[in-house]
């Protein structure tokens, strides 16, 4: 029992001395919610940056529409959704000499993700997201 109390305890001082150093810095941006990178990868997006999935997402649009998986009407509704993020988007940018805040890219990735998800329920239970 005091192997296994020793161990614990040495497991957690390891922890500790890890978190301590990772620098400061590497948490201000997020507690502060300083502009970031326009290609910076938020969330679970892999290495997709927001205009790599808006434009994957227009093709997979575009696609859908040319072999009739989809509707006029519903290509026109999620193209208009997707013009009004893109909007946004550069809106967003504009504020902050081109840059968005992690909330923001947080926010946008969300909406992409809906975007994706209105999609494939339009279209098919084969429509997956590659990222």
């Amino acid at each position: 029992m005091k192997t296994f109390v020793l161990s614990l305890a040495g497991g957690a001082a390891a922890a500790a001395l890890i978190v301590a150093a990772i620098p400061p810095a590497a948490h201000a941006q997020i507690a502060t919610g300083d502009a970031v990178d326009a290609n910076a990868v938020v969330g679970a997006s892999g290495n997709w940056t927001l205009k790599e999935r808006e434009s994957w997402l227009s093709t997979r649009l575009n696609m859908a529409r040319n072999d009739g998986t989809i509707g006029g009407d519903a290509f026109d509704s999620v193209h208009h959704e997707l013009g009004d993020l893109r909007a946004d988007e550069d809106r967003m940018r504009g504020n902050h000499d081109g840059q968005l805040t992690d909330n923001e890219t947080i926010a946008l990735e969300g909406r992409l993700n809906d975007l994706a998800d209105q999609l494939h329920w339009l279209r098919d239970a084969g429509f997956q997201r590659p990222w």
